[in-house]
C-alpha cells in the first residue's frame, strides 16, 4: 500500500499538525528518527510516516511488530513550554485523539472503543493500537515525540501473539477509514485542538474527555508496576495523568508508571 500525499494534503483541515510531514519507506523506529531529525521541523506536530518499520517499540521495551503497508505507523513532534500541563498527559491525549478518530471514520460506536491506561486502544476488548511518548532535555526546553502504531488490514495470520492481551486490526473488526491518509489527518486534528487544551492547563478537560474512553470506576484491576503488581479498584486518573488505584484497605495509590494487566467489574 502506497502513501498518497496529494489524497493526505487534500483531506488534512489543520493549522500546523502534520503540515511538515515526512514519509519514510521503512526506518527502524519514527521515534527514534525524528528525535534525531527534530532540528530540520520549524512547527509543532512536525510528522514522520512509515510504510514499515524494523525495530518498532512499545512500552517496556516490548516490540512493536507489523507487516509493511497493513498499518498506520508515525511519530509526531511537540516542544512542550514549562507552563504547559504535565507531560504525563501527552500519551493520554493522543489516546483520545485515536479513539475519536475511529469512532467518526469507521462508523464505531464509543461504546466498542476504549483506552486502557496509559498507552493502548483497544476495540471489542482487542488491543489494535499503541502509543509510545519519549522526551529529550534539550538545554532550557523539552522535545517529546508521541509515536502511534494502528493495526489496520492485517490478518489474524499477520498478527503477534500476545498472552496479555488480544490483538486485532481495524479490518477484522469490520472498521476501515477510507485510507490511512484520511485516518492519519484526522488523528491529527483532533490531536491538535487536544494539545493546545494541554498547553492551556485544562486539565480538568483533558481528564473528562480521556474518561469518556476509559473503564468504569470500581473496576477491579491488576496493574503491573516495577515493584510488583498492584491490585484494586480504578478510581480515575489524577492531575498529573497518573493512575488512581484503591486497594482492598481503602487506601488510595497513585501509579505513575505501570501496565494494566486485567480487570474485572466489581460487585
Amino acid at each position: 500500500m502506497s502513501w498518497d500525499n496529494a489524497e493526505y494534503e487534500r483531506v488534512l483541515g489543520t493549522r500546523r499538525f502534520g503540515r511538515e510531514v515526512v514519509f519514510l519507506e521503512e526506518v527502524d523506529s519514527t521515534n527514534r528518527w525524528l528525535l534525531e531529525n527534530e532540528g530540520r521541523f520549524y512547527l509543532a506536530g512536525a510528522t514522520v510516516v512509515a510504510n514499515h518499520q524494523t525495530v518498532g517499540r512499545g512500552r517496556r521495551g516490548r516490540r512493536w511488530q507489523d507487516v509493511a503497508g497493513k498499518s498506520l505507523l508515525f511519530s509526531v513532534l511537540l516542544r512542550p513550554d514549562k507552563d504547559s500541563a504535565p507531560l504525563g498527559f501527552l500519551p493520554l491525549i493522543s489516546g483520545v485523539a485515536v479513539a475519536e478518530s475511529i469512532c467518526r471514520l469507521c462508523a464505531c460506536s464509543a461504546e466498542r472503543l476504549r483506552l486502557k491506561w496509559p498507552n493502548d486502544i483497544l476495540v471489542d476488548g482487542c488491543k489494535v493500537g499503541g502509543i509510545l511518548a519519549e522526551s529529550v532535555s534539550m538545554g532550557e526546553r523539552v522535545c517529546v515525540v508521541v509515536g502511534i502504531g494502528i493495526n489496520l488490514t492485517q490478518t489474524e495470520e499477520e498478527l503477534p501473539r500476545d498472552t496479555r492481551q488480544a490483538i486485532s486490526s481495524l479490518h477484522l473488526l469490520s472498521l476501515q477509514p477510507s485510507s490511512r491518509e484520511s485516518l492519519l489527518a484526522k488523528i491529527l486534528e483532533e490531536l491538535e485542538g487536544l494539545y493546545d487544551l494541554f498547553r492551556e492547563s485544562r486539565v480538568d478537560e483533558m481528564k473528562r474527555r480521556w474518561s469518556s474512553f476509559a473503564q468504569s470506576r470500581g473496576t477491579a484491576v491488576a496493574v503491573e508496576t516495577d515493584s510488583g503488581v498492584a491490585r484494586g479498584s480504578y478510581e480515575g486518573i489524577g492531575d498529573q495523568g497518573q493512575l488512581i488505584l484503591r486497594d482492598q484497605s481503602s487506601v488510595t495509590r497513585e501509579l505513575y508508571s505501570g501496565e494494566i494487566l486485567s480487570e474485572a467489574r466489581n460487585g
